[in-house]
């Protein structure tokens, strides 16, 4: 079942929390103590999720509580996929400075105060989400459980701006491949293309444009 995967979901959150690329960039709008409170509310009940996807089976109350909250984890996700991508764009802007002017017109309408207070709203109705789901965990007399952080530590020290685990990406070839011919075509220059990636959390939409930009000949194109 999907909530098998919650304690994998919950470690991954937590990990790109501490990861450089998010750290620098909630630094920069200043967001620091509200994914402080948010790590602290994930980490609690990632401790007893190994005992809640026990009991879901004889106790159809925690199955809900646990969709519930894959519901939240997911969102926290595309929360934070926004700070990487916003991380991403900074990098792009730093490594090619021939396309610099055009990055900034492209990104015009992410205005620092704009991305700061649309991430602050969201992030203040997840934790308000989380805050009743780790009030109603307590209901169900779930006891924590330690589990190997190991994982989670690894990969936060791995997630940099633009680090891809290769070997854990499978299936997204033509995804690549189809976004590469797009940024390869010639525009004129007072046109900027924005190509969007969309889709629910968890489909992995960050690590394909990570995918793109690590491409040896947009590398090329770019410099």
């Amino acid at each position: 079942m999907a909530e098998s995967l919650l304690s994998g979901i919950a470690e991954g959150v937590l990990g790109k929390i501490a990861s450089l690329a998010v750290q620098e960039v909630v630094a920069i709008y200043g967001l620091e103590n509200q994914l402080s409170e948010l790590k602290e509310t994930v980490t609690a009940i990632k401790a007893v999720l190994l005992d809640a996807e026990e009991q879901q089976a004889k106790n159809h109350r925690v199955q809900v509580w646990l969709d519930r909250l894959q519901d939240v984890l997911y969102d926290v996700e595309d929360v934070l996929d926004e700070f990487e991508c916003e991380a991403l764009r900074k990098k792009v802007i730093s490594r090619y400075g021939g396309i610099k002017e055009k990055v900034r017109r492209l990104c015009s309408v992410s205005n620092p105060l704009i991305f700061r207070a649309k991430l602050s709203d969201k992030i203040k109705e997840i934790r308000e989400r989380l805050s009743i789901i780790s009030v109603e965990k307590d209901q169900f007399g779930l006891n924590a459980r330690s589990v190997n952080n190991d994982a989670a530590h690894t990969r936060s020290r791995e997630m940099t701006y633009s680090y891809v685990n290769k070997l854990e990406v499978v299936g997204r070839d033509i995804e690549k491949e189809k976004m590469i011919e797009m940024l390869m075509q010639p525009v004129d220059n007072k046109d900027i293309s924005v190509i969007p990636i969309v889709g629910i959390g968890g489909l992995g939409k960050t690590t394909l444009a990570k995918l793109v930009y690590n491409d040896d000949g947009v590398k090329e194109q770019s410099s």
